[in-house]
């Protein structure tokens, strides 16, 4: 394997959520207070900025005191009954930690509500992608201004992760690790990914900052040839003029997006599957789309169901 040619025995920039973080000394102390003084609290950011790692962090912190539990709303079932999985109160109060909030349905996030009401949970922390607030007023007021928000990660930060990932050995110049961190926009996931590539792509000793520039330069091309790749979606004839017009501004991903509810109501999975990307990203790309009032949630009933609104689609007329 290619880490073994740097001397590692697994590979360090592995993607995947982890309880050693770097960084987020600010908002790991916000979160702890709010969640061992029985608040609700939310964690928000975009795909990739350390959410779920956060998270499992402070199951990892509670879980010496506490009873707590982890969810992941993106892979709850239709069926799934936070009441009888939480179960008759303790004299240890459970907290809640859930991920990916913003697949939640209504019914759901009710559930949750009268459970901190009711003391049964005592705590309530959840993550979501994006700043946009789709829960009910009474939810909301209980959070009140408990948003913890994750920014990004700088260079200091960044070289410190990579140093702890492989162990103190460090492959790349600090002029390398600004490229890394500028072309991720800061983004730890993307970090990752990007030292992932370099390592790749190019023998221990011969990163520099041209080699790497261009690796960059070749995954950030394949991306875009990905994202373009033609297929069979198209708009019905009689809006194909105004096509241009009407997605200005848009990114490819979203044009993909808009063309697939023309054809029909879909759930964010389904436009995963047919996109080939992840869950997450979609519901990214929803947000930002219903920010811009062009799509909206048809049925709340898990799995959410998509559709464009009525004020986007008349304009196509």
């Amino acid at each position: 394997m290619w880490y073994k040619k740097y001397g590692w025995k697994n590979n360090p920039f592995s993607v995947k959520w982890s309880t050693e973080l770097v960084g987020f000394e600010k908002e790991r102390e916000l979160l702890f207070n709010y969640v061992s003084a029985g608040d609700m609290c939310i964690v928000v950011g975009e795909p990739g900025a350390g959410k779920t790692s956060l998270l499992r962090w402070l199951k990892r912190q509670m879980g010496l005191l506490q009873k707590g539990i982890y969810l992941n709303a993106e892979s709850m079932s239709e069926e799934f009954n936070l009441k009888k999985h939480v179960g008759k109160p303790f004299i240890r109060k459970k907290i809640l930690m859930l991920d990916e909030a913003h697949h939640c349905d209504e019914p759901f996030v009710k559930d949750m509500k009268a459970l901190w009401d009711g003391n049964v949970l005592r705590s309530v922390a959840i993550a979501q992608i994006g700043n946009r607030m789709d829960y009910p007023d009474s939810f909301t007021n209980r959070v009140g201004g408990r948003i913890i928000r994750l920014a990004g990660m700088g260079e200091e930060e960044a070289s410190q992760l990579i140093e702890m990932r492989t162990l103190g050995k460090n492959p790349f110049p600090e002029n390398v690790v600004s490229l890394i961190v500028n072309d991720a926009r800061n983004n730890p996931r993307k970090i990752l990914e990007n030292c992932e590539q370099l390592c790749i792509n190019l023998e221990p000793g011969k990163i520099t900052i041209d080699s790497a520039k261009s690796v960059l330069a070749r995954k950030k091309a394949n991306q875009l040839l990905d994202l373009q790749r033609p297929d069979d979606i198209k708009l019905p004839d009689n809006l194909m003029p105004i096509d241009d017009k009407k997605l200005s501004g848009f990114s490819p991903m979203q044009k993909r997006m808009v063309l697939l509810l023309l054809e029909g109501n879909r759930t964010a999975k389904q436009l995963a599957e047919i996109l080939n990307t992840t869950e997450g990203s979609i519901g990214k790309q929803l947000s930002s789309l219903a920010e811009k009032q062009v799509t909206y949630i048809v049925n709340n009933r898990r799995p959410k169901l998509y559709g464009l609104t009525s004020e986007f689609k008349g304009g196509l007329n």
